[in-house]
């Protein structure tokens, strides 16, 4: 396979950076290397290390990123992170302005022709409409976040969002005392908060555990992952990936995620003719950035 070195690719998160060169196959790469934000003071100290040991030029090197976090501005910092980004600084060292997404927008790039995946609750012969826009929903340790592929009107488009922040929607009594008790903690009610309080082992308002704790997890998720199908008007599916998807499969509550994905009273319909899928990624936002690249390319 030839491969092309033009273009570096970096997936900057709260521990470090991984890079990659991307391959002449869309969503291929190779030269893969993490390096430890513990180990440089600043990304462009990595990403100089990194081109340097690739045996490339920075000047003639376009940079692909993405990063963990909001995308707004001259300078970003990643979640959790200690690095502050300044986007002049990159662009003064590589070779023009960087392309710079978030995270789950990278990985929606993955998803752009619609590649196949697991059924993830719904039946096995549910049929994708064709209305031009999936979702993806991505939820790993930490970080919940959504993302939305838009191919109408013949051109593709990649619509980031923020969607984790979403304020959590309390639909009974059990709900109320857990959002009371997120927004003493947080300040706020969040889906994101609500998860990852309960996957770190905190109680919100009454200890959860066992099989009571996996059911509230794929029920929540369910939830969330409905209000993301609707706020994009999603119709041709949901792309499902990162660990606790995976988690909740391995679990066998794809069928109590889907209930609850379902549980919309009047706009039930809808979301039943909507597939779930498990989407599996072997390098994560990585393979994204790599199609994007391919796609600049061939524009």
């Amino acid at each position: 396979m030839g491969q092309s070195s033009s273009a570096i690719l970096a997936c900057v998160g709260s521990e470090g950076v991984d890079f990659a060169l991307p391959s002449a196959a869309p969503g291929e790469v190779h030269g893969l290397q993490h390096i430890n934000a513990n180990d440089c003071p600043t990304f462009t100290d990595a990403l100089m290390r990194y081109a340097s040991q690739a045996r490339l030029s920075l000047r003639d090197t376009k940079l692909f990123m993405s990063i963990a976090g909001a995308v707004n501005g001259t300078t970003v910092r990643t979640t959790n992170g200690r690095w502050f980004i300044s986007l002049s600084g990159l662009s003064a060292v590589t070779g023009g302005e960087p392309v710079i997404l978030n995270d789950v927008a990278a990985t929606a790039w993955a998803t752009a022709d619609r590649p196949r995946a697991l059924p993830f609750g719904g039946p096995s012969d549910q049929t994708r409409s064709h209305k031009g826009r999936h979702a993806i929903i991505s939820a790993w340790r930490g970080g919940l976040g959504a993302a939305c592929v838009d191919r109408h009107d013949g051109f593709l488009k990649i619509v980031e969002s923020e969607a984790g922040h979403t304020p959590f929607a309390v639909q009974d009594e059990d709900d109320w005392a857990m959002a009371k008790a997120c927004i003493v903690r947080h300040g706020t009610a969040s889906y994101e908060h609500i998860l990852f309080d309960l996957m770190d082992g905190r109680t919100l308002h009454r200890p959860i555990a066992g099989h009571e704790l996996d059911e509230k997890f794929a029920v929540l998720l369910g939830r969330y992952s409905a209000e993301v199908t609707l706020t994009f008007t999603a119709w041709d599916g949901i792309y499902l990936c990162g660990s606790v998807f995976d988690t909740v499969a391995k679990r066998s509550l794809s069928a109590t995620f889907r209930a609850a994905f379902e549980g919309k009273g009047k706009l039930r319909q809808l979301l039943q003719q909507t597939p779930s899928q498990l989407f599996q990624l072997r390098n994560g936002s990585l393979s994204g950035l790599s199609i994007l690249y391919s796609r600049t390319r061939t524009d």
